[in-house]
């Protein structure tokens, strides 16, 4: 028998939301470079808009797990899935799933 205290879904222990991939200072000014250089011949290099997928703790924002998603369009598939997964997974077989121990 579930009790009301236990979480019946994913999403009222996490969040998932894309943030970008962290650097250090010159890698930002690096990348930052590199898409204007990119941007000016007529290219796309779009190193700066590569982003993560993470799942965080909603208790305390503790960081649970950190997908690369590459770019903005391949992040918001991955988000969409994470985000079905927490709504229709338990806690423990989300957690399963991703590997999150």
């Amino acid at each position: 028998m579930t009790s009301t205290l236990d979480p019946l879904t994913a999403d009222k222990i996490y969040t998932a939301d894309v943030e970008p991939r962290p650097r250090e200072r010159l890698g930002r000014v690096v990348a930052g470079a590199l898409d204007l250089w990119c941007a000016m011949a007529g290219g796309r290099f779009e190193l700066t808009n590569e982003g993560h997928v993470v799942i965080r703790r909603r208790r305390d924002g503790g960081l649970e797990l950190r997908v690369p998603a590459g770019g903005p369009e391949a992040a918001a598939v991955l988000l969409e899935v994470m985000r079905s997964q927490l709504v229709t997974l338990s806690p423990d077989e989300f957690r399963e799933g991703w590997g999150i121990d």
